[in-house]
């Protein structure tokens, strides 16, 4: 069966794979919401240092400083047990190996 011809190349994904392959767990963020957030931090510098995982997104930025930013401006704080209580969640234990700010 040959591709169809509508489809979508997403080749260009593979850069920005959030897998382990380019990109190692460091820490556990939560929105004013209690959503959990994965921030990845890079095995190589290429293509970006940082990525801050969400539901339906990745977020890349090329020094951490940016990221401290969009932190800051999007009210994520550091996961914690008061998290888990109100998610319902059981992910505090993820958070306790680095800090971030």
């Amino acid at each position: 069966m040959g591709k169809q011809k509508y489809q979508m190349d997403f080749s260009f994904l593979e850069d920005y794979d959030n897998s382990t392959t380019h990109y190692q767990p460091f820490d556990l963020l939560a929105t004013p919401g209690c959503i959990p957030m994965m921030v990845m931090c890079s095995k190589k510098p290429e293509p970006a240092a940082w990525s801050i995982i969400g539901v339906m997104y990745s977020v890349h930025f090329l020094h951490y400083k940016y990221m401290e930013d969009y932190i800051t401006s999007h009210g994520l704080t550091r996961w914690r047990d008061e998290h888990d209580r109100k998610s319902g969640l059981c992910l505090s234990g993820i958070s306790n190996h680095c800090r971030i700010f």
